[in-house]
C-alpha cells in the first residue's frame, strides 16, 4: 500500500503517482484529499510548490471515475427500495446529500420539498424523526405521491410547521409547539386507527388529524415528505436508533412488511446514466491558458491508470481550433478544463451541458477574483450552474489557491459554498527552506558603465519611455538615473547569468514591452531566450512554455502570467529584473524555484533611484501610446520606487533579504557550505555541524551563567551576614 491510499486513495492512482516519483504526500495533499473525497466544500491555502495541484487532481480523478463506473453499472432496479429522500421528486432548490437522510434548501423566500422514495398503506402503525440542523423555516409529515410537493396545501397531504401550525388543504390551525434548531419531531401515522399526530423531543402532542379510509388504499400509500425554506434537516427513518423511540406498537417506516410498502416507480439510475451520458462532472478553471495545459495534463497523467471505464479529460483552452472543441465534447467530457470565459462561453451557447455537474474547482482564485473582468464572467457563470447535482446531491465547490484569505474569495464563498471546510497550511507568509532570494542595488550614479554604451546597439532598450527627455550623463538629473538604470539592469541580467553559470532561468519583467526588449538583448549576447506574456499568440506561448521545459531554450522572460501556477520543475534561478507593486506577487515568483526538494535562488535587481515606467491609464491601454509625461500630468507614466516596495516586501515577509554586489559572488552558507543551485538539497545540516559552530558560543554562555550564579550566593550570605552581626 502506498502512502497515498492512506488518505484513501484507489490503488490505481496510488500506483500512477508511484511511477512520477510521488512517495509521500505533501501537507496541503494529507489534508485536502481526504476532506474533498468526502464530498464538502474545501478551501485550499498552500505556498506555491506545495503540491496543490495534486492536491484537487486526485480526488478529483477517483470522484469522476468511481461515479462513471456506478452510472455504467447494470442496475437491478432494486437499489430503487431504499428509505432515503427521493431526488427525483424533489423541487430544484432542495439539495439532499449522497445519503438521503440530509436535505437543506438556503433560498430564502422560496419553499422546497421532497418525499422519501417509500410509503405504507394498508395497515400498521408508523414512526419516523427529524432533526433541524439549521434555524430557518420547515414542515414535516406525509403526504402521497399524486399531492403537491407543499406539504399540507392540499387534500393528500399533513404537515407541521416550525411556528406551531398544523396544516392540511392550506388551513393552518395552533398545534404543539414551535421547534427550531437541534429539536427532533416525531411524525406517527396509526392506519391501524387512520390518526397522524406529532411529538418534539419525546413530548407527544394530541391527534391532529383523522384520515379518511381511502388513505388506507396502496394507490394512497402515505410517504414521509419534508418542506423547507432556508433550513436543513436529518431525517431517520428507523434503519439506525431513535432519539425518541416511539414505543407501543409503533415502528420506523423502514420496518414495514413488504405487503405494506408501496415505492416510487421511476428508476433513478436510468435517468442518471442519461443525464451523465456526455455531460461532464467536473469543471476545472484556470486563470490562464498556461495553467488550463498543465492541469489538463496532470488530470491525463494521473487518469492513464483508470480504466474501464477511461476516464475523458477535455481541454477547452484558447487556441484550439473550436471545432476540435466541440467535436470532443460530443464525444463525452468527464472532466473539462479551461478559462471561465471559454466555459460561460460554450455553456451559453448550448454546447456544454452542465446538468450532470458534480463539482467544480477554481484554481488561483485569488487571481481571478482580483481581476475585475475575470470575476464579473465567474460570477455568471456560476449562476448559470445547477446547486445540485442529477443524483440529488448538492454541487462540490473547490476553491484553491497560493494567497487564498483576502476579502474578495471570502465573499465568494459565503455566497456559492455550503459551510465550507478551510484548509490553510501557510501560517506566516514565508519563503521554503530551499528557495534563497538575495538583493543587488542598482545605483545608475555610481555605476556609471551605462553611458559608455547608451549609444550603442548592443544594450537593454529604455521602452522608449525617454525619448522626449533631456538626458543629461554624468549628472543627478531624475530622468538620467532613470535610463541609467534601465541599460544597467540588462548589463546586470547578462552578468548574473554569466557569474552564476545559469543553464536555465526564469526572468521576470514588469511589462510586455520590457520582456519582448530583454528577449532580444540576451538571444544578441548568445543566450537562448523566449518569451511569455498576453501578446503573443497561444501557440507561441505554448511553443516557448514546451521549448523552456524541455531544456532546449535556456530562459524564459515573462509577466506575471506565469508567476500563478506554472510548473517548471527543477529550475534553478529566477531574476527579477523589476519589483512586482504586491508583495504577494514576489512570492509567487521566487516560488518558481526550490521545487521537489531542489534549490533555487531569485536575485532581484532593485534601483536605488527611482525608475520612470509606463502606466497607462489611456483607452489603447499602450498600444500607440507615446504620452510620456506624468499621470499626473495627463501622461501614461509614474516612477517606481523599488526601495520602498523591498521594504514592504521585507516586512511582509518578517526578514532582512540579503545584499550582493553586481559581481554577484554568493556568499557560502554558514552550515550547508557551498550550494549548489538546482540539485537536491543536502542533508548535510546536522548536529554535529551545528555544535562545533555553536561550542564557543555555549561556552561563553556558561561561564557568564556560572559567573552570575557565584555572584548571586556571594551577594546573599554577605546579606545574611550583615543581619546577624546587627542582631548582635
Amino acid at each position: 500500500m502506498t502512502a497515498f491510499e492512506e488518505l484513501a486513495v484507489i490503488p490505481e492512482l496510488g500506483e500512477a503517482v508511484a511511477e512520477i516519483g510521488w512517495e509521500l504526500p505533501t501537507p496541503i495533499q494529507s489534508e485536502a484529499i481526504p476532506a474533498i473525497l468526502g464530498g464538502g466544500d474545501v478551501l485550499i491555502a498552500a505556498e506555491t510548490g506545495s503540491g496543490k495541484t495534486g492536491a484537487f487532481c486526485l480526488p478529483v480523478a477517483q470522484i469522476v471515475w468511481e461515479k462513471r463506473k456506478e452510472v455504467l453499472e447494470p442496475h437491478s432496479g432494486t437499489d430503487c427500495k431504499e428509505w432515503k429522500l427521493n431526488v427525483m421528486d424533489r423541487d430544484g432548490g432542495l439539495a439532499v446529500d449522497r445519503s438521503g437522510m440530509v436535505c437543506e434548501s438556503r433560498a430564502q423566500k422560496i419553499w422546497n420539498g421532497s418525499r422519501c422514495r417509500g410509503g405504507v398503506h394498508s395497515k400498521g402503525k408508523y414512526y419516523f424523526e427529524v432533526k433541524i440542523e439549521n434555524d430557518g423555516l420547515c414542515r414535516i409529515g406525509w403526504s402521497t405521491l399524486s399531492a403537491t410537493r407543499q406539504l399540507g396545501t392540499d387534500d393528500k397531504s399533513y404537515g407541521f410547521g416550525g411556528t406551531g401550525k398544523k396544516s392540511h388543504m392550506k388551513r393552518f390551525e395552533d398545534y404543539g409547539e414551535s421547534f427550531t434548531v437541534n429539536d427532533v419531531l416525531g411524525c406517527y401515522l396509526d392506519l391501524d386507527n387512520l390518526n397522524i399526530w406529532w411529538s418534539k423531543n419525546g413530548k407527544q402532542y394530541p391527534v391532529a388529524y383523522s384520515i379518511p379510509p381511502k388513505m388506507r388504499d396502496p394507490a394512497n400509500a402515505l410517504h414521509p415528505s419534508v418542506l423547507l425554506q432556508c433550513s436543513a434537516l436529518h431525517l431517520n427513518f428507523g434503519e439506525t436508533s431513535f432519539a425518541f423511540p416511539p414505543g407501543g406498537s409503533f415502528v420506523g417506516v423502514s420496518q414495514a412488511s413488504s405487503d405494506c410498502q408501496s415505492w416510487y416507480s421511476e428508476d433513478l439510475s436510468q435517468l442518471a446514466r442519461i443525464d451523465l451520458s456526455n455531460a461532464p462532472l467536473c469543471v476545472v478553471l484556470e486563470p490562464t491558458r498556461e495553467l488550463v495545459e498543465q492541469t489538463h495534463n496532470n488530470l491525463v497523467l494521473f487518469g492513464k491508470k483508470l480504466t474501464n471505464p477511461p476516464i475523458r479529460s477535455r481541454l477547452l483552452a484558447s487556441g484550439v481550433p473550436i471545432k476540435q472543441i466541440l467535436t470532443e465534447i460530443e464525444d463525452g467530457a468527464d472532466i473539462v478544463t479551461g478559462t471561465a470565459s471559454r466555459i460561460l462561453d460554450l455553456v451559453e451557447n448550448d454546447a456544454l451541458s452542465v446538468q450532470g455537474l458534480q463539482f467544480i474547482v477554481i484554481d488561483e482564485a485569488d487571481h481571478i477574483l482580483g481581476d475585475r473582468a475575470m470575476a464579473s464572467v465567474l460570477n455568471r457563470l456560476m449562476e448559470k450552474l445547477p446547486r445540485m447535482a442529477s443524483d440529488g446531491s448538492r454541487l462540490q465547490v473547490i476553491v484553491c489557491s497560493a494567497t487564498l484569505r483576502n476579502a474578495s474569495v471570502q465573499r465568494f464563498a459565503d455566497h456559492y459554498m455550503h459551510f465550507p471546510q478551510w484548509i490553510d497550511l501557510k501560517g506566516m507568509v514565508s519563503v521554503a527552506e530551499t528557495v534563497h532570494h538575495v538583493v543587488c542595488p542598482v545605483d545608475a550614479e555610481a555605476d556609471k558603465q551605462w553611458i559608455r554604451i547608451m549609444h550603442t546597439k548592443n544594450r537593454l532598450e529604455d521602452d522608449f519611455i525617454h525619448r522626449d527627455d533631456e538626458i543629461r550623463p554624468g549628472t543627478r538629473h531624475k530622468e538620467t538615473l532613470s535610463l541609467g538604470t534601465k541599460i544597467l539592469k540588462g548589463i546586470y541580467v547578462l552578468r548574473a547569468i554569466e557569474a552564476l553559470n545559469m543553464v536555465q532561468a526564469i526572468i521576470f519583467c514588469r511589462t510586455k514591452q520590457q520582456c519582448d526588449q530583454l528577449e532580444t538583448y540576451l538571444n544578441q549576447n548568445g543566450k537562448q531566450s523566449t518569451c511569455l506574456h498576453g501578446d503573443r499568440a497561444p501557440q507561441e506561448r505554448s511553443r516557448a512554455l514546451a521549448s523552456f521545459k524541455s531544456g532546449e531554450t535556456a530562459f524564459l522572460i515573462c509577466t506575471d502570467v506565469a508567476a500563478r501556477g506554472i510548473d517548471v520543475s527543477g529550475i534553478p534561478f529566477v531574476i527579477n529584473v523589476t519589483l512586482p507593486d504586491d508583495k504577494a506577487v514576489y512570492v509567487h515568483r521566487i516560488g518558481r524555484v526550490g521545487r521537489a526538494e531542489r534549490m533555487g535562488l531569485s536575485i532581484s535587481l532593485v534601483s536605488t533611484h527611482e525608475e520612470k515606467v509606463w502606466y497607462h491609464k489611456c483607452a489603447t491601454k499602450g498600444v500607440g501610446c507615446h504620452k510620456t509625461r506624468d499621470i499626473k500630468e495627463n501622461g501614461c507614466t509614474i516612477w517606481y520606487n523599488e526601495p520602498k516596495l523591498l521594504a514592504e516586501v521585507e516586512e511582509h515577509l518578517g526578514v532582512t533579504i540579503g545584499h550582493v554586489n553586481s559581481d554577484f559572488q554568493i556568499p557560502t552558507d554558514e552550515f550547508e557550505g557551498r550550494i549548489i543551485y538546482g540539485a537536491k538539497r543536502t542533508q548535510s545540516v546536522t548536529f554535529e555541524g551545528h555544535a562545533r559552530s555553536l561550542a564557543a558560543s555555549v561556552g561563553q554562555l556558561s561561564d557568564l551563567e556560572r559567573s552570575l550564579q557565584n555572584a548571586y550566593l556571594l551577594s546573599v550570605t554577605a546579606h545574611y551576614e550583615k543581619i546577624a552581626k546587627t542582631v548582635k
